[in-house]
Parts: C-alpha cells; structure tokens; sequence
C-alpha cells in the first residue's frame, strides 16, 4: 500500500509583541540616556583628577582658575540631576499613556477579566519602571560627582588625611 506524501507546515505563532511608537522612542531614550550619563560621568571623573594632578604641581596664584573649572564640573554633574528628573517624569507619562490604551483595549473586549488588566497593567509597569531605575542611577551618578567635586573645592586632600588620621 503506497502511502501519499503530506507536507508538513509549520508556522510558529511568536511571541513578538508590536509595541506602539511612543514606547519604541522611550526605550531608546532610556538607552541614550543610560549611555551619557556614564560617559559624562567617567569624564567629569577624568577632568576631576586632571584638576586636581593639576593644582597640586601649579602655584597658589593658579588656583583660581582652578577654582573656575570646579564650578564648571559642578554644573555639569548638577546637569545630572535635572536630566535624572526629566526622566522620572517621562517615565511617568508613559505610564499614563500605557496605562490608557492598556484600559481602552480591555474594555472594548466582551469579557474582561481580572487576569486582563493585571497583565495590561504589568506591561506597562515594567517600561516605567526601567524608567525610573535609569533615573535613581543618574541622580546616584550625579549624587557621586557632586559629592567628589565639593570634596575638592573644600580643600580635600587624599594624602593628607590619611596622614592626619589618628592612629590607635
């Protein structure tokens, strides 16, 4: 008995999910802003040390331009704060956004359960939420930066607190 020949087809069913274009620009967002913010912050790093390998070898009537470029690095690390704060509140908006299209497509279905919104809900959590932990880690970078270049302005000197430091 001949059998006949059946081709098989397969066509997976993924699992890729077509998200909307705001969402699409907030991820890159994030990733741009995640890139400059450790950029910037390896090189206010980099100036910082520059600085102060510089002050220690120039005379003291040199240091008031040294005192200049400090005040220029503290901009720049309190620039970190207000981008850290633009993006809470972008995270924030897009949360809201995600949230009501979440909710209009769940209330145009016959039966919306529970388990519906939960899940609309969730998927818009989890954008905002990379959000906002882009956003703790700037305001923590901006956080380091300003607390290093504060330390230089007051005079703070590595060698010679480790020299004062009281022995036991």
């Amino acid at each position: 008995m001949l059998q006949e020949e059946q081709t098989v087809t397969f066509s997976p069913t993924g699992m890729w999910v077509e998200y909307p274009l705001y969402v699409k620009l907030f991820s890159f967002y994030l990733l741009f802003v995640f890139m400059l913010g450790v950029a910037r912050s390896i090189h206010i790093v980099w100036l910082w040390w520059k600085l102060r390998n510089a002050v220690r070898q120039t005379e003291p009537s040199l240091k008031s331009a040294a005192q200049d470029r400090l005040d220029h690095l503290c901009v720049k690390a309190k620039s970190f704060r207000n981008l850290s704060h633009l993006t809470i509140l972008t995270s924030i908006i897009v949360l809201f956004w995600s949230l009501s299209d979440a909710f209009s497509a769940v209330a145009t279905q016959k039966v919306a359960g529970i388990s519906a919104i939960a899940g609309a809900a969730a998927d818009a959590l989890i954008l905002s939420s990379g959000g906002i932990v882009v956003a703790t880690g700037l305001f923590c970078l901006a956080m380091f930066c300003e607390r290093l270049i504060r330390h230089r302005k007051s005079g703070w000197d590595p060698q010679s607190s480790i020299s004062q430091a009281p022995s036991s």
